[in-house]
């Protein structure tokens, strides 16, 4: 077999169609793996109706969420303890700009460096669960386009010197799969207090089973003033992951002291009357969760992922499941994520 069935975008603002491309061979420190998991995300749709990053290159697969089965590995992969008929999964490199690298489609290449062994408790639903929606909030607080924190690693000697346990950050849209996410690694981190804004009814218990020392309810009149009851005039960490107007994280930031909001959807605070005088200033930082935007850091998140998540420190949120490579059930997911909605859990492909 030479050729396999994807799922590609050939029109931008169009639905995705069932197409045939070729099988792809696995280059320099690249591995091939065949797709059993793929989970969607509101990156699928920006692809599909905005053309986000394909211009002048469709037609183009999508899916950046993968997991699968190693085939074959490409030279310069022998260090990365990798063999035919391993459960991985990884993130796609779109620096690379092609289809190869893309998860809605019967075969793959993946980075061996951004790929991770499944734990053996664990299914390939786990593993592609996280993938965007972790790296986005880990390069956002770890990352040094972000919050620029030590990485949470015990033995590292930055963590050691920075004492997480005096440290507080408030997250916004908690609720989401990325916000959840960034609850847990503030937990695995120490963070002294993590304060969640989310759906209190929905998501609270949720989110205090992942770390969450506060939860306050996004529907309040007053969460900034909830928020400053907690931690006074002290708050210098905080990050959005779900906003455009990121006027409430900024507002939250400490007025005395110089604070920064961490954001993965770009945006502004577009009411500036109400971010409150920062005598100190802030900065305002958007930040693009991809593991090839910074090779080390990556390279190092990807190592201990798996032991994270087989100790439990980092848990799946849950998923629904559509069957195969049906363009129709797919693109009623990106119309989803299209008209401003969200799906009651991330949905999987499994093909």
């Amino acid at each position: 077999m030479t050729t396999m069935n994807a799922l590609m975008v050939e029109a931008i603002g169009k639905p995705i169609v069932l197409g045939e491309r070729p099988i792809p061979s696995p280059g320099e420190g690249e591995v091939l793996v065949k797709v059993t998991v793929v989970g969607l995300n509101p990156y699928e749709h920006r692809v599909r109706d905005w053309g986000l990053y394909v211009e002048g290159r469709l037609p183009v697969v999508i899916g950046n969420d993968i997991a699968g089965v190693v085939q074959k590995l490409g030279p310069g992969t022998d260090s990365f303890n990798l063999k035919p008929g391993d459960h991985v999964f990884g993130q796609t490199n779109y620096l690379k700009g092609s289809s190869d690298q893309a998860g809605l489609q019967e075969y793959c290449l993946l980075d061996a460096y951004t790929v991770a062994q499944v734990p053996a408790n664990l299914s390939d639903d786990n593993g592609a669960s996280l993938v965007c929606n972790i790296v986005a909030p880990f390069w956002a607080i770890f990352g040094a386009d972000g919050l620029a924190l030590p990485f949470p690693l015990a033995e590292d000697a930055a963590t050691q010197s920075f004492d997480y346990t005096k440290q507080s950050i408030v997250i916004i849209g908690a609720g989401s799969n990325c916000g959840k996410y960034a609850v847990q690694i503030c937990a695995l981190a120490g963070f002294g207090t993590i304060i969640a804004l989310a759906d209190l009814r929905k998501n609270g218990a949720e989110l205090r089973q992942y770390g969450a020392t506060h939860v306050i309810d996004r529907h309040a009149e007053n969460q900034q003033g909830e928020t400053r009851a907690i931690v006074g005039d002290e708050l210098i960490y905080a990050f959005d992951a779900v906003n455009v107007d990121h006027t409430l994280g900024i507002s939250m930031l400490s007025n005395t002291k110089k604070g920064t909001l961490a954001c993965i959807v770009p945006g502004k605070a577009e009411q500036a009357e109400k971010i409150g005088k920062k005598e100190k200033g802030f900065e305002e930082k958007f930040v693009q969760g991809q593991s090839h935007n910074q090779p080390e850091l990556g390279a190092r998140f990807w190592r201990a992922l798996p032991g994270w998540m087989a100790e439990g420190r980092v848990k799946a949120t849950r998923w629904d499941v559509v069957k195969g490579l049906d363009a129709a059930k797919v693109n009623e997911v990106l119309d989803t994520y299209r008209d401003g909605k969200v799906p009651p859990r991330q949905v999987h492909v499994h093909l």
